[in-house]
């Protein structure tokens, strides 16, 4: 497993966005560096006014928008300790702005639809409980639309941020690479993974939008990567959210089993003098944790 050690931020309230791999929900019950990254997020963070929050376990044909006065937590994994199942996060939302979101969409020409039942599923409460354990700050899901190419997606997402005030935060939430089949606990990474979590992040910071928009012809071994696809189409949104200013950070870096990449991104909101891309330190952070983030 290649771990990058965890960082300090030095600056609170610098993002518009975050791309997050959000690994398996059993992530919350152990000590993994990913578990300490998303948790350092909260005390480093500005606490925004919203989150908006696009989930790879959320697919639709139309854009929805959960529209729930509160959220239930929905346990949509098999297989894992049963503490994991008696986890609840009391999120709540903003029905009357998701509302007005559709509205704007619809004139917009974006078909749009609200679903009021829907809870939250793991690829939104496991980074949510991690970074806001409280559950302060409202939640605004916005569905994965299935028929969506990667430009839609970014157009998406530039129309969300344009659509909200300052003090909005996008979580995507997804993973830099997927092969849950070539899943080897312990494992080095594949060469072809380390491959695409390069190109990822070269791209990404240098602002390569039509290269990684292009992910399918452009990047090394996009199948191996991402068999399907779900996982990584979230981060065209954030890319449309937080791209209006400078290109992103990388905030952690990790490849669990082989074939996994837990890579994450800021969008910060200013130009960072000195981040050259990179938040996250060098070398180990110490000894192997247990290998759980599977998801």
């Amino acid at each position: 497993m290649r771990i990058r050690k965890e960082h300090q931020m030095e600056i609170p309230g610098r993002f518009s966005a975050l791309f997050l791999s959000h690994g398996a929900p059993d992530i919350l019950l152990g000590d993994s560096p990913l578990a300490r990254f998303l948790k350092s997020l909260g005390s480093l963070l500005e606490t925004p006014d919203r989150i908006i929050l696009v989930s790879a376990h959320w697919q639709t044909a139309l854009p929805t928008l959960g529209s729930a006065d509160s959220f239930s937590t929905i346990h949509d994994f098999m297989g894992f300790p049963e503490e994991l199942y008696r986890i609840r996060y009391p999120a709540t939302g903003e029905p009357l702005e998701a509302r007005q979101l559709q509205e704007k969409l619809k004139n917009a020409g974006i078909p749009c639809q609200l679903d009021p039942e829907r809870g939250l599923d793991h690829g939104a409460w496991v980074p949510l409980i991690a970074i806001y354990p409280d559950a302060s700050v409202p939640v605004i899901p916005v569905s994965l639309p299935m028929g969506y190419s990667p430009d839609d997606l970014m157009q998406l997402g530039t129309f969300l941020r344009e659509s909200y005030p300052e003090k909005t935060l996008l979580i995507a939430s997804g993973g830099s690479t997927h092969n849950l089949q070539a899943y080897r606990p312990g494992r080095s990474p594949y060469p072809e993974i380390e491959a695409f979590d390069a190109w990822l992040r070269k791209n990404l910071i240098e602002k390569k939008s039509r290269t990684l928009l292009d992910f399918r012809t452009n990047a090394p071994s996009p199948r191996f990567n991402h068999p399907t696809e779900e996982h990584f189409l979230p981060i065209f949104v954030a890319m449309g959210f937080g791209y209006d200013t400078t290109g992103p950070i990388q905030l952690h870096e990790e490849i669990s089993g082989g074939s996994l990449s837990l890579a994450s991104y800021g969008f910060p909101r200013q130009p960072l003098s000195d981040h050259n891309g990179d938040l996250s330190g060098s070398g180990a952070a110490g000894s192997s944790p247990k290998d759980t983030s599977r998801v």
